[in-house]
């Protein structure tokens, strides 16, 4: 998924299951944020080191066990139409158990980071975090099979549809809508489920985003009007907690509205290659970082990664 479900979709989500604008806007840009946190740095000369939830150095095992697994393909355990057992799946138990314990935290930062790796699960379904044959959807690819890497932006767009032939014969063709809506329908139950509130009208709910991705095809920027103007979404800002927090707004690798774009992931690659010890980058926040909106969500970020290593261990899975 890309940010016009992970902050767009989500920020709806949480407003209209009942939680206030601040709350809402909290959640979802911790959620955007797990796709843009690309490598750890180094804040004030040492005093804290920030974690990198999203990566490209797959030939990297700490990659795949401490940012694929745990943000973005949690494992069902369990063998899939894909034939891996390492697969990631919609409403897994992994998935749904750190969401849980996230929902029960109410760190809103905690439960935007949860709320990601479960909507991925959706989109993800039948890749596996991992380097192995049983993600290969194109034997053509140069790109090694690694995720959905071969299949590129495909999965991610909620309005696009694609092929994935290790489904077989008339059920290779994937309508991203319909994975995306049974992922919102999820969240929107577990949403009102924490605050105490039913869920009776989820279908009145659901028809905005489910006519918004399944109109003619259209670009995720065009629609990103819609989203502010039909669901009152604030549009999505990716600098604004760098500022807060005393760090450069630089321009990062890639698009919020991409996902796995095969030239940002190239330069990213190499880039860390060419690197061998791979030192965290040095900033210097003025003594700004800590406390932030930024520090709190890092801070977030580890409680699930210690939270899905200790899962992960008790069924097998890492």
């Amino acid at each position: 998924m890309n940010a016009e479900f992970h902050y767009y979709a989500l920020y709806y989500l949480c407003l209209r299951s009942g939680l206030p604008a601040d709350r809402a806007r909290s959640v979802a840009a911790s959620s955007q944020r797990v796709d843009e946190a690309t490598a750890a740095c180094s804040i004030d000369g040492g005093a804290y080191r920030t974690i990198a939830t999203q990566d490209y150095a797959f030939w990297d095992e700490s990659t795949l066990r401490d940012i694929y697994l745990p943000f973005h393909f949690l494992p069902r355990c369990a063998e899939g139409p894909a034939g891996s057992r390492w697969a990631a799946g919609p409403d897994s138990p992994i998935a749904k158990e750190l969401l849980v314990a996230a929902l029960r935290s109410r760190d809103d930062y905690r439960i935007g980071i949860a709320l990601h790796a479960y909507a991925d699960g959706w989109a993800h379904q039948n890749f596996s975090g991992r380097l192995e044959p049983a993600n290969a959807v194109d034997p053509s690819s140069p790109l090694p099979p690694v995720g959905h890497l071969q299949a590129l932006r495909a999965p991610d767009d909620p309005g696009g549809s694609w092929e994935d032939p290790r489904l077989g014969p008339g059920s290779a063709l994937v309508r991203n809508a319909e994975r995306f809506l049974a992922a919102a329908r999820m969240i929107y139950r577990y949403l009102r489920t924490s605050l105490r509130l039913g869920f009776e009208d989820e279908e009145l709910a659901l028809e905005p985003l489910a006519r918004l991705w399944s109109g003619p095809p259209r670009e995720a920027r065009e629609r990103v009007a819609d989203y502010a103007i039909e669901l009152d979404v604030p549009p999505y800002d990716r600098g604004e907690w760098l500022a807060l927090a005393g760090l450069p707004r630089g321009e990062r690798d890639g698009d919020p509205f991409v996902g796995y774009e095969r030239r940002a992931w190239l330069r990213s690659g190499l880039r860390a290659a060419s690197s061998l010890a791979r030192e965290p980058k040095a900033l210097d926040s003025g003594g700004r970082f800590a406390g932030s909106p930024l520090h709190r969500w890092d801070l977030a970020a580890r409680e699930h990664l210690q939270a899905a290593r200790e899962l992960l261990a008790r069924k097998g899975c890492i």
